[in-house]
């Protein structure tokens, strides 16, 4: 499975994305894992949002995107699962589900935390 990461800068940026897994991250640790599978970005963060992720952006929240292949589209829940369980996520509920050990490759601009457990 590959997940192919985009840094965006603006809510602008990213809100046009669909079936995706994103990230905020603050202070180069996950603040909060995600995703949008059924809409796009810009819709489970409407207009209204926009003010409030335009502002993390702008004061030291960084937010990434990823692009899944196939495969992990296929199983893009359990991929969200097991991101949160292997990185953490301050904003994110406990994982009940068992863990499976997956096989994720990342490339483009990856997040800070991925880099760093990669190395």
């Amino acid at each position: 499975m590959k997940i192919k990461w985009i840094r965006c800068q603006t809510w602008e940026e990213a809100r046009e994305y669909s079936r995706i897994i994103y990230l905020h991250e603050w202070n180069e640790k996950p603040f909060y894992w995600g995703k949008a599978d059924k809409c796009c970005f810009g819709r489970r963060y409407s207009y209204s949002y926009r003010h409030w992720i335009e502002g993390c952006l702008r004061h030291g929240g960084c937010l990434y995107i990823g692009k899944l292949d196939e495969d992990a589209l296929r199983c893009m829940d359990e991929v969200e699962d097991y991101l949160i369980r292997k990185y953490g996520g301050e904003m994110n509920k406990k994982v009940t589900a068992p863990p499976r050990q997956l096989e994720v490759e990342h490339e483009g601009e990856v997040p800070h935390i991925l880099k760093r457990c990669e190395e």
